[in-house]
């Protein structure tokens, strides 16, 4: 794809590498973390967009999370550093309203503002447990994390411009996200809704993160917060604060986000994500394999459920044939926040498996098994979410987390062709689709080296390495930001690009 978006980005990731002093081969090889990210606590699912999982034996014990471990879940690359290097400058339109207007981060500061505790958490948080493999990062605990957000709420800000039109129905807010050109805005752009009460409620514009600026790779300057709603509301780098009569017609609107059956492709009767429901897990030592001594020791876990609050959280330690109470610890701040727990257990030596249920505030009971769905969203079984405990009677210090919990996503390598590779002529049609008939065609979001593509939205897919499954549900019924495709290809086609995409990566 030749387009100045394109250089941009190119240009900025340029300037990076530059600034960092680092060879562009090494940078281009492995990309640097975020600034303020602490590496060891942290599960590298994707480069570019970033997808980072907190690991879930450096979740803490108190109710918010450091900005240094924090999950990061971005849908497409971040906005140039240029442009949110200065958040005093960055502007967002607001409309909807008895007038329309703009305003700047530094008017917000000028506003009355309000703190919030609250749980930001992907909706794919879990999908690694769902045994249908749906695509998309297998985040296991760790794409959750709560934080003290500081900001104006959105009340205050349309009442600014004489309060919402008659016919407000939703709060659809649009984030900043460079977009390439020649493709249509709403197959990619994040944009979402929440209705227009929920809005006016308790959302709010933040522009600080525990009590720092907030930082560009978590939305700043400014973003949306939507307090108990899963994170894919909760835009970042607002550009557009809009009421508006109906729900965004951006695709990951309209037919992303939803709860539905498997193999059906998502429409707006499906249910959108927005209230999480309730949920616990434990953290801390032992949780990813590594022993622990055994004799008195303490677990301890997060539980919550989105604008409900936690009543109570039950241990079990016999497959869930009986359950005891755990006792809540910490500061109770507020029913979308997470509430920290504890069980002072003594453990004997041997393997053991725990579970954790939560009740809310209303009485509801985290279930056993989550709720089947085509995406992988939402998942809350407290089965799933159980850990398995090795006590040892003396702990070998140089005992080391298995495997598997290493970065789940190789290093990005530079696109390398190889020209002795013989394709099928399935997979041969399918490389003709990859750079030619789909619109916007593959290359512009994806890299794949056989196809010399080196796309600046979508993951790596020569990293990836889907199975056959994957690329046809992803190219059926899109991933995230990225759109469906079967109005566009025939199941033929979308065959033979699973085909060419598998034969060339695995």
């Amino acid at each position: 794809m030749r387009s100045e978006s394109r250089r941009l980005l190119l240009k900025t990731l340029a300037g990076a590498v530059a600034a960092a002093n680092l060879p562009v081969s090494l940078a281009l090889s492995q990309r640097a973390l975020p600034d303020l990210k602490r590496g060891e606590a942290l599960i590298t699912h994707n480069q570019l967009p970033w997808a980072l999982e907190t690991r879930r034996s450096y979740f803490g014990r108190a109710p918010i999370t450091p900005i240094s471990d924090f999950f990061v879940r971005n849908n497409l690359p971040l906005p140039p550093a240029n442009l949110t290097a200065e958040a005093d400058h960055w502007t967002f339109a607001v409309r909807g309203c008895a007038t329309q207007g703009q305003l700047s981060v530094a008017d917000l500061k000028r506003m009355p503002t309000i703190t919030v505790a609250s749980v930001l958490q992907c909706s794919g948080n879990g999908r690694d447990f769902f045994t249908h493999n749906p695509a998309g990062s297998q985040w296991s605990v760790g794409a959750a994390g709560c934080a003290l957000w500081t900001g104006v709420p959105v009340a205050e800000i349309f009442n600014r411009f004489g309060g919402t039109a008659d016919d407000a129905a939703f709060l659809t807010a649009t984030g900043g996200e460079l977009l390439p050109e020649g493709i249509d805005p709403d197959s990619i752009s994040v944009e979402r809704s929440v209705p227009i009460a929920k809005g006016l409620k308790d959302c709010l514009l933040a522009f600080e993160m525990n009590g720092a600026p907030l930082p560009a790779i978590h939305g700043g300057p400014v973003r949306l917060i939507v307090p108990g709603y899963f994170g894919v509301n909760n835009v970042k780098w607002v550009r557009t604060l809009s009421a508006t009569p109906g729900e965004s017609q951006a695709k990951i609107q309209v037919s992303g986000y939803r709860m539905r059956p498997e193999g059906e492709p998502g429409t707006p009767n499906h249910p959108s994500m927005w209230r999480m429901p309730v949920k616990s897990w434990f953290v801390g030592a032992g949780t990813e394999g590594e022993p622990i001594l055994a004799g008195p020791n303490t677990l301890h876990g997060v539980a919550f459920s989105g604008e409900r609050g936690i009543r109570a959280v039950e241990l079990s330690a016999d497959g869930g044939s009986s359950w005891q109470e755990m006792r809540l610890r910490g500061p109770d701040l507020g029913p979308n926040a997470w509430r920290t727990f504890e069980a002072r257990l003594n453990i004997p030596p041997g393997q053991h498996q725990f579970f954790s249920r939560a009740v809310d505030q209303t009485g509801d009971r985290q279930p056993e098994a989550a709720e089947a769905n085509h995406r992988g969203y939402g998942h809350n079984g407290w089965r799933d979410h159980g850990i398995r405990i090795t006590a040892v009677d003396k702990k070998n210090r140089s005992d080391q987390p298995p495997a598997a919990m290493e970065s789940t996503q190789p290093a990005v390598a530079a696109p390398q062709s190889n020209p002795d590779r013989t394709l099928s002529p399935q997979a041969s049609e399918g490389k003709r689709l990859f750079g030619e008939t789909a619109t916007p065609n593959c290359g512009v979001c994806h890299t794949l080296g056989d196809a010399q593509a080196a796309g600046i939205v979508g993951p790596n897919l020569d990293n990836l390495q889907p199975t056959l499954e994957q690329v046809r549900n992803a190219v059926r019924q899109g991933v995230g930001a990225m759109p469906a495709y079967a109005s566009q290809l025939s199941e033929g086609e979308i065959e033979a690009l699973a085909t060419y995409i598998v034969e060339v990566t695995q």
